[in-house]
């Protein structure tokens, strides 16, 4: 495997790894592990860690489904749903149509509020879908992942493995529903609005989203750096010249 950078092995070179304007990998790791010691909080991964992870998907088929995972955050039950009718690749503001297992599962057309629109707003992913869509040719309405949740895992698995063969290791398990947490997290990262985040992610209670934003908040809250230390010396000099407080 070349040109891609350890994520535990290289201190020096953290910095080239882009997490968010204003985020360097680093303190996003740091924060990470704080955030996630007492077990309350999703596991997640940040960006370069997932495109570290899908370069070493070499079969194009698994690299673009949890492509398609990462840049949607849909679940991989939804995932299964998708065909190449769900998605309009062509237009200014590229998007993908996504459908719950159970209503697919139903015959007619969907309700209106059971489809969720999710836009792709990486150009490079859009561009990577069109051109496996071109190559492989699937049909309209044919699944493009009709397999069992166990193989997706699977896939994931072989991934994982080929990366920490390489050097390459993470310091969370890594599930497919993980990047749907990671989805959520890195569209807080870029100051999404929560409302938002949460039609996206298909989240109806707001309730879900509060352990993300407990994650966000203290994240945020970390890279402040409030100071809480003075010279206590100097505070009592200036004190003494004040009257007495009442």
């Amino acid at each position: 495997m070349n040109n891609v950078i350890p994520l535990q092995n290289s201190p020096e070179r953290v910095s080239l790894l882009p997490i968010a304007p204003g985020v360097d990998f680093a303190t996003a790791v740091a924060l990470r592990r704080m955030a996630t010691s007492t077990g309350a909080t999703p596991a997640y991964l940040l960006a370069p860690e997932v495109s570290a992870l899908l370069w070493y998907m070499p079969d194009q088929r698994h690299h673009m489904l949890f492509a398609t995972l990462w840049n949607t955050g849909i679940r991989i039950g939804e995932a299964r749903t998708l065909t190449p009718e769900s998605f309009d690749l062509d237009g200014l503001r590229p998007f993908v149509r996504v459908l719950s297992e159970k209503v697919r599962a139903r015959r007619g057309r969907p309700p209106k509020d059971e489809v969720r629109l999710v836009p792709l707003t990486d150009i490079s992913y859009v561009r990577q879908m069109a051109s496996w869509m071109v190559t492989t040719r699937p049909r309209r309405r044919e699944p493009l992942w009709a397999v069992t949740d166990e193989t997706m895992r699977n896939w994931l698995k072989q991934a994982v493995k080929r990366a920490e063969a390489d050097g390459v290791h993470f310091s969370i398990p890594v599930t497919p529903h993980t990047f749907r947490h990671s989805y959520i997290m890195h569209m807080l990262y870029h100051r999404q609005p929560r409302k938002v985040i949460q039609a996206l992610a298909g989240h109806k209670d707001p309730r879900s989203m509060e352990v993300y934003t407990r994650v966000f908040a203290l994240d945020m809250a970390a890279t402040l750096a409030v100071p809480f230390t003075g010279d206590g010396h100097d505070a009592a000099q200036i004190l003494r010249t004040l009257p007495p407080l009442t």
